[in-house]
């Protein structure tokens, strides 16, 4: 007994140690310290670096707010930096490692812990769990950057594990009973019949288990992943639910367990969730805000219209730009079924299009090609198709044939749900239902991203089948017969495509009306090519893996008995050792077939050297000109990149542009509306000027970016910046007011008020009104270039900047509003007092002075900060203090601890049970 146990264990450590080597294996480069060149990650450092360097300065008074993208915004979709958890130093001990491998490690452990939890042998567990993280669209994500996403698919088999085994142990001894029967053998067949210490101890760690991997899960930041996760995880207990009412044997026990697992799930997966309250909460009161929570202006065209509102959410056709096309599909089986990635395929040599390049002398020959657009299919752009494993889509499709119990049927239900789902627009009826009904779905865009459920459940179908295939438990005959259909259908297919690629469609893309005609047709010759190779590539693992099969279960019929172990006896084979050596073959192939795709997506000319990494943040010549300024804060409008969808230029300035997924809604339509018109207003004149001077010269009036104080714009790093003499400053007094009726009305209006004397204010300010100063044109114009601090005149200026405190000092003979070209939001606080006596920071939160009083920050020109002054002199404080921030730490706080006190108390009493029982073993 002890020698299996210890036999056991060498096993998997063997595998945790293979998983090691595997993933260090795929990126050796990290083993000579280099890092991913990864764009999303440079974007990342760009938008975080404000707020990662002020809290590393003030470890005591961290910032929620940065002023470096979009005018400004809270850092809660910014930057994972939240006071609390206490089970975060083991998801960071978890993540230990160069990354990265470390994600594919974690990965390949999570599934080999699903696969065990269904039983599944350790050979088969390790091929699955191969094919579970070197998927294509793992390699894909990683290379571009998107960490948050790979680290919650890295967790997604640990969560579904942990539900996996905390059911199943509940269900000790019953899946397997029969009808009843006159002896009620059923009854008997029950191990654990009135005896809870036998699997209540072992449901209770599982869900424990499942509280930590949850944690974990969400943890990694990615809410569409977990969205996913949770319709696999209720497909799996409702098909548990149906399969424990059917039939009379025992059913009251099944049911009983059921519950009380699921309660456990339950309780436990709650606790898991309110461990990431510091972040989860910060976050979900942010989304109000942003373009996840609607358009407020899109809900009162609805309204007037009559229409349904889509304001809770995002634009449909926002949210499926990116769907997965019907035709597309076989991507999964064939890697360049639609033409690998948007970029030329690296490994394409001596093509169609470079031989026509390099006859017409193109220069930089390599470089172009990889820029030339080999993708055809129905999305915008992709970095890739989501390949699945010839191997593994061949297994699937015989476990869908072979495979008689019920976690058929939840995977198929996921996998197509899944499928349905990543169609997008391409299903709108289904899209729709679920946009408009399904909790949160609207929260969420590119669809497409619904496959990754395939990852886990293909190869949990296919290797959950072939496991029980190796065990016996099917008779050779069937076996043969799902073989046979597995391989005529996808070797079949693959075949055809081989030979007759022109199947597929005609290989052209959009991309190709902007092409000469002749470099077009190269295109699509080379399209037509890369599908050829590829599906006689696929054809011929596929028939490896067959052959392998068909070696391990016989060729000659066999009788069709109901029990496959009596046939097998019958006949004498030594079926545990072909097996053994059958699921060895089948996962080296795995590896032959995964590993080289993978590649295509991530290899050595997408790893880099720290140093080389960090020269994109070096400043230019045109960043350090702008160094020069000494004023505490201005804004820089950067032409010279992608304004919107870059956030590298944030690094060095407080920008108007940036890149978000998840900037201000209102920002968002005031980019559509004002500032984007305003660009091209500027464009319009920069050809027709030789200088930058003249350029100033002639600069037009830029209502919002000057609103904005954008004092700077940058048209290229080998130009000096254009000065934009309309810049408005860090904040203002107004002459008067303009009340708008309507939202629409409120936001047309910045392009025809003079916002540095009129101030817009919104229908929700419709009550509101202002007691102007009584000067003259004349006295403006002098406060303008010089502002006075003397009896009788009004002055305004910023005096102190950090991203989470700014400081004024004004002065004004009346009753006035005072507007800063800051972005508004409900948790900027204000605080006025006599100057140098307003209050302190202590412990992160302001704490007034006797002399001091809070004033509300209203809302006025669309999305600036207002304030209303008395007569008088003094000193503005505003903070940014969330409160959510606060909560969410202290349930955290409290959540986490619980969860670690139970995972220490269950893991005792699973000892302790195990003791018990093998006192009760001795004794018997």
């Amino acid at each position: 007994m002890k020698k299996d146990i210890i036999k056991k264990i060498a096993f998997y450590i063997a595998a945790v140690l293979f998983f090691l080597v595997a993933a260090y294996s795929f990126t050796p480069q990290v083993l000579d310290g280099k890092i991913v060149n990864q764009s999303d990650i440079s974007s990342w450092k760009g938008m975080s670096h404000e707020a990662v360097s002020y809290n590393e300065e003030h470890p005591d008074d961290k910032t929620h707010w940065t002023n470096s993208m979009f005018g400004g915004m809270p850092t809660a979709a910014v930057i994972d930096d939240f006071d609390g958890d206490a089970t975060k130093p083991l998801y960071q001990f978890l993540l230990l490692g160069k990354r990265p491998a470390s994600y594919l490690f974690i990965t390949m452990l999570g599934a080999f812990l699903l696969m065990l939890s269904f039983g599944m042998g350790i050979i088969p567990a390790i091929a699955a769990s191969l094919a579970v993280a070197f998927c294509a669209y793992n390699m894909q994500i990683i290379q571009v950057g998107h960490n948050t996403k790979m680290q919650a698919i890295a967790f997604f088999p640990w969560v579904l594990a942990g539900v996996v085994y905390t059911y199943r142990k509940a269900l000790a001894g019953l899946e397997k009973a029969k009808a009843e029967s006159a002896d009620k053998s059923a009854e008997t067949a029950d191990p654990a019949k009135g005896n809870w210490k036998s699997w209540l101890p072992q449901t209770i760690f599982g869900s424990v288990l499942f509280a930590l991997a949850l944690s974990f899960q969400i943890k990694a930041n990615h809410p569409q992943i977990t969205y996913y996760l949770a319709i696999v995880i209720f497909l799996y207990a409702i098909t548990l639910f149906i399969w424990a009412c059917c039939g009379k044997s025992l059913l009251k026990k099944r049911l009983s367990r059921f519950f009380v697992a699921s309660a456990l799930l339950l309780c436990l997966g709650l606790v898991g969730i309110a461990t990431n309250a510091n972040k989860l909460i910060p976050t979900y009161e942010y989304s109000k805000f942003t373009m996840r929570g609607g358009s407020e202006l899109a809900a009162e065209e609805a309204a007037l219209s009559g229409e349904k509102s889509e304001s809770e959410g995002l634009d449909l056709e926002y949210a499926t730009a990116w769907s997965y096309g019907i035709n597309e599909m076989p991507n999964l089986l064939i890697p360049n079924f639609n033409g690998s990635a948007s970029s030329c395929d690296p490994r394409l040599k001596n093509s169609a299009t470079e031989d026509l390049l390099r006859r017409a002398g193109q220069p930089n020959l390599r470089q172009t090609m990889k820029n030339l657009p080999m993708y055809w299919g129905p999305q915008p752009f992709t970095a890739g198709p989501m390949y699945m494993g010839a191997i593994c889509i061949f297994l699937c499709i015989f476990g869908l044939i072979l495979y008689k119990g019920k976690e058929k049927w939840w995977l198929l239900a996921a996998a197509l749900i899944s499928i349905f789902l990543a169609w997008g627009n391409h299903m709108m009826w289904f899209t729709r239902l679920w946009f408009d009904y399904a909790p949160m779905y609207n929260k969420f865009r590119t669809v497409s991203m619904a496959l990754t459920v395939l990852q886990v459940t293909i190869p949990l179908l296919g290797f959950l089948a072939l496991d029980k295939a190796f065990k016996g438990e099917y008779a050779f005959a069937k076996v043969r017969t799902a073989l046979y259909w597995a391989f005529g259908i996808t070797g079949g297919f693959c075949l055809l495509m081989a030979i007759f690629p022109g199947i597929a469609g005609d290989f052209v893309a959009a991309s190709d009306a902007g092409m000469q005609d002749i470099i077009a047709e190269a295109l699509q010759e080379d399209r037509r090519a890369m599908l050829r190779s590829d599906a006689l590539r696929s054809f011929l693992f596929i028939l490896a893996a067959a052959a392998i099969l068909f070696w391990c279960f016989g060729f000659k019929d066999m009788p069709k008995t109901a029990s496959a172990k009596t046939d097998n006896a019958k006949k004498g084979l030594p079926i545990e050792k072909k097996a053994l050596i059958a699921a060895a073959c089948i996962a080296v192939l795995v590896i032959v077939d995964m590993f080289p795709v993978g590649k295509r997506y991530l290899n050595k000319d997408h790893f880099v050297t720290p140093r080389n990494f960090e020269a994109v943040f070096v400043p230019r010549a045109v960043d350090e000109m702008i160094f020069e300024d000494t004023d505490p804060s201005y804004r820089v409008l950067d032409l010279s990149v992608n304004t919107f969808n870059d956030a590298i230029q944030s690094y060095h300035h407080k920008c108007i542009g940036g890149y978000s997924a998840v900037k201000m809604q209102r920002y968002q339509d005031l980019i559509e509306r004002h500032i984007s018109p305003e660009i091209s207003k500027f464009y319009k004149i920069v050809g027709d000027c030789e200088t930058i001077g003249e350029l100033e010269d002639k600069l037009p009036l830029l209502p919002v970016v000057s609103m904005l104080n954008g004092r700077y714009i940058i048209i290229g790093a080998e130009y000096p910046p254009v000065v934009n003499k309309y810049a408005m400053g860090n904040c203002w007094f107004t002459q008067s007011t303009v009340h708008a009726t309507s939202l629409h009305e409120e936001i047309a209006l910045l392009g025809s008020c003079d916002l540095s004397k009129e101030l817009i204010l919104g229908p929700d300010y419709a009550d509101l009104d202002v007691m102007t100063l009584n000067l003259t044109e004349e006295d403006y114009q002098q406060m303008e270039s010089e502002p006075l601090k003397l009896e009788g005149n009004a002055y305004i200026e910023m005096t102190s900047y950090e991203p989470n405190e700014l400081h004024y000092e004004y002065a004004t003979p009346n009753l006035n509003y005072a507007v800063f070209s800051e972005v508004y939001h409900p948790d900027w606080k204000a605080w006025v007092g006599p100057k140098g006596d307003v209050g302190e920071v202590v412990k992160g939160k302001f704490v007034p002075s006797e002399n001091a009083k809070e004033v509300e920050i209203s809302r006025g020109d669309w999305i600036l900060r207002v304030l209303e002054l008395e007569a008088g002199e003094g000193e503005i404080v505003m903070r940014f203090e969330p409160r959510s921030f606060e909560v969410g730490s202290n349930i955290s706080t409290a959540s986490s601890v619980t969860l670690l006190v139970l995972a220490l108390l269950s893991a005792c009493g699973m000892g302790l049970n195990c003791y018990r029982r093998k006192k009760d073993e001795q004794k018997a």
